[in-house]
């Protein structure tokens, strides 16, 4: 099998192989996102960097960056990238895979003793030109599956049942799934403002991120069964609908998109994004109900601390219901007499007694993990009161108050 395990690489592999044999040198094939599609055998010019690379298929994200750094995105002829000791790196070069003007990777060669002569450069952009050609065949191709694909999901997203029935039929005509009685959603969304990004980073920012977000989605789904998934990924937001044989299990959806999130991470330079887990449902609208438990499960991702950067439908509780709400209109009801004023002008206050009522009135829990004195506490709780008219030792009273509260994080009242 080819060091990529994919198509990619099984349609790669022989030119890396025949340039190792006739050059004698360790040769590799990334892609863009220096992801190893397909590696020869080593000639014991190998460096700790090329062995990783073929051990876990990808290098660390400090790497990359270092990479990326030295300008090889823009390259059009093959150069020598130099030796960089703290990170375990050997000189190489480095011919860019291209094809009708689009960047699909990089053809490595090791350079241990900087002797590659000018036809061995040559050679090296003749495989990468063979490379790129490959690819880009490769892509086409894709880009027809993928199409079909997201045609197929978007036709499941759709209100109009007469819409979900012929996207049933053509996956069920078609195989494009090999099973479809159980299946669960997760949606991604890129965190915060898409153009605040990280330096090292590279410069096209917004490619480059959405490019990232692809990049895990697709490394999520490859390490998914063969037909079991379906992408549709479009710049700041990625829909991952997995489909199975059986119930879906809470744990096999958040351990797969925990792993996203920090692969995104990895790529973007620690980026973030947040995302929502559906539960696992069955039935001809099982795709749809998913898709609207994942969307309400990433707003509490974005808008709620408490459910953390991964959030799953199951783990809402009465929030389920409350995100559903209409955001425009719970700020105009809300907050309620005497909120706005602790929300806007005694932050401080509000902080308080959100913590205060999230741990049910636990004047000794609240106490330490404020790290101030009981006393303190007492005093601030009965300014909360004096500001918003409601008492805290009613119940209907710290109900209101609570909910207000916590929907203020989610109205962009907070």
């Amino acid at each position: 099998m080819p060091a990529g395990g994919d198509v990619h690489g099984e349609e790669v592999q022989p030119i890396v192989d025949a340039l190792a044999a006739r050059l004698g040198r360790s040769v590799a094939v990334d892609d863009p996102a220096i992801r190893l599609i397909a590696a020869s055998r080593h000639f014991g010019d190998e460096d700790a960097v090329r062995v990783r690379s073929v051990l876990d298929r990808r290098v660390p994200a400090t790497i990359v960056r270092w990479i990326n750094r030295q300008g090889v995105a823009g390259w059009t002829v093959p150069g020598r990238l130099p030796e960089n000791p703290e990170l375990g790196m050997r000189p190489r070069i480095c011919a860019p895979v291209r094809c009708n003007g689009m960047h699909l990777g990089y053809l490595w060669l090791l350079d241990p003793d900087g002797g590659t002569s000018e036809e061995e450069l040559r050679a090296a952009g003749e495989a990468a030109d063979a490379v790129g050609i490959a690819l880009y065949r490769r892509m086409l191709l894709d880009e027809r599956e993928r199409s079909h694909e997201e045609s197929a999901l978007r036709l499941l997203l759709s209100p109009e049942p007469e819409d979900r029935r012929s996207a049933a039929d053509e996956i069920r005509d078609t195989r494009l799934l090999a099973d479809t009685r159980h299946a669960a959603l997760l949606v991604v969304e890129l965190d915060g403002d898409p153009s605040d990004v990280p330096e090292e980073v590279p410069e096209d920012v917004p490619e480059a991120v959405s490019a990232a977000l692809e990049a895990a989605v697709a490394e999520l789904r490859r390490s998914r069964p063969p037909r079991s998934t379906l992408v549709l990924a479009r710049r700041h937001r990625a829909v991952v609908a997995l489909f199975g044989g059986r119930p879906i299990g809470e744990a096999e959806l958040l351990s797969p998109a925990r792993r996203l999130r920090e692969r995104f991470g990895e790529l973007t330079g620690g980026r973030d994004c947040v995302i929502g887990v559906s539960a696992s449902h069955q039935g001809g609208d099982a795709v749809l109900a998913g898709h609207r438990e994942a969307g309400v499960a990433v707003r509490a991702a974005r808008h709620l601390p408490m459910f953390g950067r991964v959030a799953s439908w199951s783990s809402l509780g009465p929030f389920a219901l409350l995100l559903r709400l209409d955001a425009e209109e719970l700020a105009r009801e809300l907050p309620l007499p005497g909120v706005r004023e602790l929300l806007t002008d005694h932050s401080a206050l509000a902080a308080t007694v959100e913590e205060f009522l999230d741990r049910a009135g636990d004047v000794a829990a609240t106490s330490a993990a404020l790290h101030i004195h009981r006393t303190t506490l007492y005093h601030r709780l009965r300014r909360v009161e004096a500001i918003t008219g409601l008492r805290l030792d009613s119940g209907l009273d710290r109900l209101t108050l609570h909910l207000a509260l916590k929907l203020a994080g989610f109205t962009g009242m907070a």
